[in-house]
């Protein structure tokens, strides 16, 4: 699966937590990625990088990856009250989670 003649970059970035976070999303989705560069930080000082960090998939599910990316990007983030909403509704409000210094 990783041999670089197969595999398509299919999000790039200067930060290696952004790519990660984009690898951990398609793996979550049934995409098998990697991570190419994220150890070239260390040197990010010293040289200019560019968009060292890549997101690499197989060529054949490079088109899938970049969907789900798509998706993800324009995903609007919920309000306060919204995430509020969501977190009651599935069990997890506030009054449900045990007061500071209580077990």
């Amino acid at each position: 699966m990783y041999l670089d003649s197969t595999m398509e970059t299919v999000y790039e970035t200067t930060l290696a937590f952004h790519a990660q976070m984009i690898c951990d999303l398609l793996i979550s989705a049934g995409v098998p990625a990697r991570v190419d560069g994220s150890y070239l930080q260390s040197i990010g000082g010293e040289i200019p990088l560019g968009n060292a960090v890549r997101v690499r998939v197989e060529t054949a599910r490079a088109a899938e990856a970049r969907a789900i990316i798509a998706e993800w990007e324009s995903a609007e983030i919920p309000s306060d009250e919204e995430a509020a909403a969501e977190a009651e509704a599935a069990g997890l409000g506030a009054g449900k989670l045990p007061a500071d210094g209580q077990q």
